[in-house]
């Protein structure tokens, strides 16, 4: 009598040994080399490097190294553990006496479907492969076995699929007042929908429609939209025939869909793609350390005059930096050490300083803002420069000169807010 099993790898990363990770590829390395302009030793040397001679990070203010396994976190270590994954399957395929009927994977989650007699045999083998990579084992239950985000039933002789969701699944997607673009969130219900039909036997379309149904009523759609995505649910895919531009930009509410219907762009080159500003990173607290002011690069910075003990001055100097901040204030301090010398490549903040003999704060330097965009972090610099009251900068004049009038009035009109 056959069986459905689910296997799955115990912490799949900090399980795979990194020298067989290496070793697999190696062995492997015809069938990669035609990916690739690298020389076989260049490579493994970087792949190396990448999951084994790379595996540090900081916390509390100490440095570790993770002893076991695949670094966490690292782009290369899904790659490694899928290959690896791919050979230990080929392996035991060919140690099996009984060949399931069905085995495929996903990652580490492995769906079975073979012999009750030869479960044991299997779990023994896979777990044999190495003395790091242990498998666990769930078999079906009064027919049915998750599996994914699926659910498979037994029907006699034939496989029955259903949408499956954790009893810990909120039923959360983005709500329908959302400060989104309304067609990104008609979109996220409308894929909801398209992947729950997809996945499930029409047997058990009426009842997932009421599921779906349910969620979205808690998430405020309103009846007549859920309606609608429900009934009218379609089964292929729009494609773009035209290559066409893509464009980021900030979503704000009712300016976004005006400048999108206007004629201000090419619409048969250009396609704006919407983002919202507020994203997860900012809501949640940070995991890592919090790099120290000094060590932060790519930033927006401003530094206050101090003048001197008879003239207080109070202006302030904006400035940016791709390299870390300690950096840029040390070329700073050098500049201000010259100011007896006469070169033409001063900064505003020397020039200032040097003129008025008056002297920066340079230990209580303001972080006003981070971008790893060259040209964004540019802009930006402008825009914080004009934050700033005629009287109150340092910045030469032209430093302000392509900061476009539609951001002078944006930033003079939040000037004027909070006074």
């Amino acid at each position: 009598m056959t069986g459905w099993f689910r296997f799955d790898v115990v912490s799949l990363f900090p399980s795979i040994p990194i020298d067989l990770g290496i070793q697999i590829i190696d062995e492997r390395w015809e069938e990669l080399k035609e990916y690739t302009n690298m020389t076989k030793g260049l490579f493994l040397s970087i792949l190396k490097f990448c999951i084994k001679d790379n595996r540090y990070f900081k916390y509390d203010d100490k440095i570790y190294k993770q002893k076991k396994g695949l670094p966490m976190g690292s782009p290369a270590s899904p790659v490694v553990a899928d290959i690896v994954m791919e050979k230990l399957l080929d392996t035991c395929m060919e140690k099996l006496t009984t060949k399931p009927k069905i085995l495929t994977k996903y990652v580490d989650d492995l769906f079975v479907i073979t012999g009750e007699d030869a479960i044991n045999d299997t779990l023994n083998i896979l777990n044999s492969f190495s003395n790091n990579i242990k498998f666990t084992m769930e078999d079906e239950m009064n027919g049915c076995l998750p599996y994914l985000d699926t659910i498979i039933y037994r029907n006699k002789d034939k496989l029955e699929l259903d949408w499956y969701q954790k009893p810990t699944a909120s039923g959360r997607i983005i709500n329908f007042f959302s400060k989104h673009p309304k067609q990104m969130i008609i979109n996220t219900a409308k894929n909801l929908v398209h992947r729950v039909m997809s996945i499930s036997d029409e047997k058990f379309h009426n009842k997932n429609k009421h599921k779906i149904r349910d969620i979205l009523t808690n998430n405020n759609f309103p009846i007549r939209i859920i309606n609608r995505l429900i009934g009218r649910r379609n089964t292929t895919r729009e494609t773009q025939k035209d290559e066409k531009i893509y464009k980021s930009m900030i979503y704000v509410p009712n300016l976004s869909e005006r400048f999108q219907n206007s004629n201000l762009y090419d619409k048969n080159k250009y396609i704006i793609a919407q983002k919202n500003n507020n994203t997860l990173k900012k809501l949640f607290s940070h995991t890592k350390d919090k790099i120290q002011n000094p060590d932060k690069h790519n930033v927006i910075y401003q530094i206050q005059c101090d003048g001197n003990p008879n003239e207080k001055c109070g202006k302030y100097y904006v400035g940016t930096t791709k390299n870390k901040l300690k950096t840029r204030l040390s070329a700073h301090k050098s500049d201000l050490k010259m100011r007896n010398q006469n070169y033409t490549q001063k900064t505003a903040l020397a020039e200032h300083c040097i003129s008025s003999n008056h002297q920066p704060n340079l230990e209580q330097v303001k972080i006003l803002q981070t971008e790893n965009h060259y040209h964004r972090r540019l802009t930006l610099e402008m825009l914080h420069i004009n934050n700033l009251h005629t009287t109150e900068r340092i910045n030469f004049k032209s430093d302000t000169d392509n900061a476009a009038y539609c951001y002078r009035h944006l930033t003079q009109k939040k000037r004027s807010c909070n006074m």
